[in-house]
This record gives structure tokens, C-alpha cells and sequence, in this order.
């Protein structure tokens, strides 16, 4: 029910108005996106942020050496696997936000609000293992570390108001 449910949603933004502008205005529109998916999906805000900013830096057109597309680097095999996305809406950057983000909500759940399981998992798979016995992936552990820290800056701008880019 749920992925037929995320799936009607995505064609519907498919058919929405593409972002339009110069790239520090989409970096922009793509953090509003960011923004407004995450207060939906109750993720803190500045982790959404923190992951987009080091997956992509917000650029709705990059692709992974190993195929990871869009914004939130999702894979295609994730896309279609888990949600019955084809890699081709991927690169809408608001289906992919929306995909990035309800995946990283999941994993949120999955490891009971433990970031550092959820980002680990989020960027090296399913060898983070199940609760109790998960783990962070040690090649992982430099990504979790960036993804923090960057967590941190956006935590900051956010509390005071500061430009985000």
C-alpha cells in the first residue's frame, strides 16, 4: 500500500513544473524541497540538509561511479526494488528528495533513532546488520563523519538564520 501510495505521488510531481534556474538559485530550490519533505516525514531538518549536501551537493544531475543518481544519490535498484521507481525518475529532483528522504526516515526507524546505524546503512547497505547486534560498516565511518559534521553547520545556519549555501 505504501509503495503504491509513493509511487502515485512521484508520477505526480513527475508531471510538475521542472526546476528552472541558475544554480545557486536550484541549490536553493532543492533545499526548499529538502526542507519542506523532511518537516513532512518528522527528520530533522538539518540532516536531510547534512545527507544532500554530501551525496550531491544539491546538484539534481549527478551520477555515482557506481550509478547512484540525483540529489540523494539513490540507486536504481533501490528505486525500483523498494519503491517501483525507474532510474529515469530519478533525476526529477523532487522525486528523488522525496525517495531519499522516506528511505532515510525508514532507517531512522529501523535503528530506534540511532543516526550514526541509519547513515551508515544509508551509504554502504544492508552489512549494518539488525538490532541489537547492527554496527557502522567501517569504510562508512569517514561518510557518517562528514555527514555529522555537516549536520552541525546546517544546525547552526538554521538556529540563526544564516543563508544556507
Amino acid at each position: 500500500m505504501i509503495r503504491s501510495l509513493l509511487i502515485l505521488i512521484c508520477l505526480m510531481f513527475s508531471f510538475s513544473q521542472p526546476l528552472l534556474a541558475s544554480p545557486k538559485q536550484q541549490r536553493q530550490q532543492i533545499q526548499q524541497l529538502i526542507i519542506e519533505e523532511a518537516k513532512n516525514l518528522n527528520i530533522p531538518i538539518s540532516l536531510a540538509l547534512a545527507v544532500a549536501h554530501v551525496e550531491s551537493y544539491f546538484d539534481p544531475q549527478v551520477e555515482s561511479h557506481k550509478g547512484a543518481c540525483g540529489v540523494m544519490q539513490i540507486m536504481p535498484a533501490t528505486a525500483m526494488g523498494e519503491y517501483g521507481i525507474p532510474k529515469n525518475m530519478l533525476w526529477n529532483p523532487k522525486i528523488n528528495v522525496r525517495l531519499g528522504l522516506h528511505f532515510l526516515q525508514r532507517l531512522l526507524q529501523r535503528y530506534k533513532g540511532r543516526v550514526n546505524l541509519a547513515l551508515s546503512y544509508y551509504n554502504g547497505g544492508s552489512r549494518v546488520g539488525d538490532l541489537p547486534h547492527a554496527h557502522i560498516i567501517p569504510a562508512t565511518r569517514p561518510y557518517v563523519a562528514k555527514v555529522r559534521h555537516w549536520q552541525k553547520q546546517y544546525q547552526y545556519k538554521l538556529y540563526h538564520g544564516l543563508d544556507l549555501l
